[in-house]
């Protein structure tokens, strides 16, 4: 099978694997609660019972034959239409664009829809999230060379020593110990006034020692403060944003480093020990071209094999991150639309994020094939 063959299949079966988790997150979020919180969002304090039940059968969940809403409400006989029917006909809904309207307020205050509030927000869970991706590769990448290059050494040993505790920390405590190590005890004096070194909330801020004070205006063009910036092309912006993005991204990216770290170095030491390597070394080539053209490629597939993994860990873990470092992504939202009960928002921030997980392992799928001419699928 060629390749293109075998992504426009694995593109059919995500339908179906979107599908299927459509269902699931259909039924634990609506089946266990009463029809009528799914007019929550829409009902006004002003609106009558004839209003109510009107837009209750416009969503589908009275039928139309219901007398009135209070026979709705005390789940009369033929008035609430079942659930697989009004899954239906909030599929029906979805696949047209109307996902409702959020209890979430948007980012620039205006519109009330579910898709305006999960888009105004992405942009900034997309920020951290690539941020936390890069970090893992910048910094994973040379730490499993370097502790598999010296192996029992100690490089080695502290490399150990980081992933034991990027391991064991769990990702909230550390950004807590983040923001107090960097926001509060380690200050620098500014005139009358003491500023933390990083910032320790929002996804943009003038606020600390490493901070721009006036890094003038930014056109918002993505919502994303550091993309905003770049196309803005104010480099006092781009240099706030990437100060703000740090401690999160660190933070986000210390188990993913940690993981992607161990799993390289196991690798890098299998490889060393192949022929190909010792024939390279007898022929007199440089270490380097050894370590990098020989050993490193080949040592990359197992990692690149669990990169769909980390990709799935990083947009869980922004939920955490987000909700500690104040940042307004759609993991701080999804937290609050679990408290508000705000199932639209949910069923998009689920669905959403299995898409990418999703493409995430297709893309994973693909790359493996052109590392490794040897798979065929």
């Amino acid at each position: 099978m060629k390749l293109y063959e075998y992504v426009i299949r694995r593109l059919i079966l995500a339908v179906f694997v979107l599908l299927s988790v459509s269902i699931i997150v259909f039924w634990l979020l609506r089946g266990p609660l009463p029809p009528e919180s799914v007019l929550a969002p829409y009902v006004t304090p002003k609106m009558t019972a004839i209003a109510k039940l009107e837009l209750a059968q416009s969503l589908g969940v009275a039928t139309g034959s219901c007398p009135s809403y209070s026979a709705f409400t005390s789940y009369a006989a033929g008035c609430v239409v079942p659930l697989w029917q009004q899954y239906f006909a909030w599929l029906w809904n979805a696949l047209n664009g109307n996902w409702g309207y959020s209890f979430l307020p948007s980012i620039s205050g205006t519109g009330e829809t579910t898709w305006e509030v999960f888009w105004g927000r992405f942009p900034y869970t997309a920020e951290l999230a690539i941020g936390g991706s890069v970090l893992t590769i910048l910094i994973a990448l040379p730490l499993g060379i370097i502790s598999a290059t010296h192996n029992n050494r100690l490089p080695d040993h502290l490399s150990r020593l980081f992933a034991l505790l990027g391991y064991s920390v769990p990702i909230f405590v550390l950004g807590l110990m983040f923001q107090l190590a960097f926001g509060l005890y380690i200050r620098v004096p500014v005139g009358n006034n003491s500023l933390g070194l990083f910032p320790i909330s929002q996804a943009f801020s003038t606020n600390c020692f490493l901070c721009i004070p006036n890094p003038g205006s930014i056109t918002t063009y993505t919502g994303a403060p550091l993309w905003d910036s770049i196309l803005s092309l104010n480099p006092a912006g781009v240099w706030d944003s990437l100060v703000a993005l740090a401690l999160p991204a660190f933070t986000l990216a210390v188990t993913t480093i940690a993981a992607l770290t161990r799993v390289l170095r196991s690798s890098m030491l299998e490889a060393m020990k192949q022929d190909y390597v010792l024939l390279a070394r007898s022929k007199g080539v440089r270490e380097r071209v050894v370590i990098y053209r020989h050993a490193l490629r080949n040592a990359l597939l197992p990692a690149i094999t669990i990169a769909g993994l980390i990709v799935a860990f990083l947009f869980g873990g922004v939920v955490l991150i987000e909700t500690v470092f104040s940042w307004s992504g759609i993991g701080a939202a999804a937290v609050e639309a679990s408290i508000s009960f705000d199932v639209n928002f949910l069923e998009l921030y689920i669905l959403v994020t299995a898409l990418i997980i999703v493409l995430a392992n297709l893309a994973v799928d693909v790359i493996y094939s052109k590392l490794d001419p040897r798979i065929r699928y």
